[in-house]
């Protein structure tokens, strides 16, 4: 019953701070901000312990770089940690990333999720994310809500040169060379209330003195004579950060898995991920499954591509699917005569892949694709210069 009305809850104050709205005097909403306010206060005085050395931050002998937003959830910093780790192995380098591996039971301390080229730990135990970028098997990945012992634990057993952190920039106990915010395009600051009022892990103004760059994520493909249609957020975002170098970058959908129903998967290769492959989505009637921070913008990359949704089943960010959730999407996927199945590919993770499907079922993945590749390599050579 807790559990219940817990969850219920959970769902009202989230889509309550994903909203614009003015609170009526001793409504919920106006609970809500009251809330925020203190939780502001904590977080201007958590920022001051530590400029002004109170609170202490450890250094890792080796050149930190953070990937984080002031928004909760939603910004891409996962999808943003691949591209950064692979730009630096393509760069000569030997990176790691650390998550802290939300919703994982790995439990206290820290632990190799995989080396590059083993994977040691499940979705359940690491977490989705931090398992998702493991069974890429392109860079080693390490989990620990510690981001200091799990930097400990990856230089002894894995000899990095450069350590991602992966929504590492509130996680103040350690010190990085370089901090890289990231702000979704469309709606950078949400309602411009601070948690649980709206989705502020802290303002712009707390956030300005150790940033090194900014990123817009998710931002359209326009040409510059369109670049004066960015909305008042992001504009007053580049003008805050008018001093810092600002990069636009682009969520690039691609088909990560192709689940026949008369088949068996097939998981394509590199060379053949891009828009061509998503002709098995046009025109199909399919049902979505997502729980993922931004499960609207999931739903409007696959509309683009041509599928008719009959139906979206929301979940929450890092939503662990039991055999019920399973049984309860084919059952719809059956009622509404839906020919297709579509999910993404940190959902994907989770799912036991022995379960039948009786329709075909497309995993889809995000890439990163920058608007100025090569300045944003540049910038990267230039702060890892010693």
């Amino acid at each position: 019953m807790f559990k219940l009305l817990f969850e219920n809850l959970e769902k009202k104050i989230t889509r309550i701070s994903a909203q614009d709205y003015e609170p009526a005097l001793f409504s919920f909403e106006w609970l809500l901000v009251l809330i925020s306010w203190v939780y502001k206060a904590g977080a201007g005085l958590r920022l001051q312990m530590y400029q002004t050395g109170l609170l202490k931050s450890r250094q890792l002998p080796c050149f930190v770089i953070s990937i984080g937003n002031i928004m909760a959830g939603g910004a891409g910093k996962t999808p943003m940690a691949i591209y950064l780790a692979k730009l630096l192995k393509k760069m000569g380098k030997n990176p790691v990333v650390i998550s802290r591996g939300y919703k994982g039971t790995f439990g206290t301390g820290a632990k190799i999720v995989g080396d590059g080229k083993t994977v040691f730990l499940s979705a359940d135990t690491a977490g989705d994310e931090p398992y998702m970028m493991a069974k890429k098997k392109m860079f080693p990945v390490v989990v620990g809500k510690d981001r200091y012992t799990a930097g400990k634990l990856a230089i002894k057993e894995l000899n990095p040169d450069v350590i991602i952190l992966d929504d590492g920039f509130q996680h103040l106990k350690l010190k990085r060379d370089i901090n890289i915010l990231l702000f979704d395009h469309d709606r950078p600051l949400g309602n411009e209330r601070m948690l649980p009022a709206g989705r502020l892990r802290e303002t712009p103004a707390m956030s300005k003195s150790p940033v090194h760059a900014i990123i817009s994520t998710r931002s359209p493909e326009k040409t510059d004579a369109d670049q004066k249609m960015d909305n008042r957020q992001t504009l007053e975002l580049l003008e805050r950060y008018s001093d810092i170098p600002c990069f636009k970058s682009f969520h690039t959908p691609f088909l990560f898995k192709l689940i026949l129903s008369d088949e068996k998967s097939s998981e394509y290769p590199k060379k053949t991920r891009d828009l061509k492959n998503f002709d098995i989505l046009k025109g199909r009637k399919a049902i979505l499954f997502s729980g993922i921070a931004n499960n609207k913008a999931f739903a409007a990359d696959v509309r683009k591509l041509g599928c008719n949704i009959v139906d979206h089943l929301e979940f929450k960010d890092h939503f662990i699917y039991k055999n019920s959730d399973i049984r309860m999407i084919q059952k719809k996927t059956s009622s509404l005569n839906a020919d297709m199945v579509v999910t993404t590919e940190k959902d994907w993770v989770k799912i036991e892949h022995d379960i039948e499907w009786n329709v075909d079922v497309a995993v889809i993945g995000i890439n990163i694709k920058f608007q100025n590749p090569t300045q944003f390599e540049s910038f990267l050579k230039t702060q890892l210069k010693p």
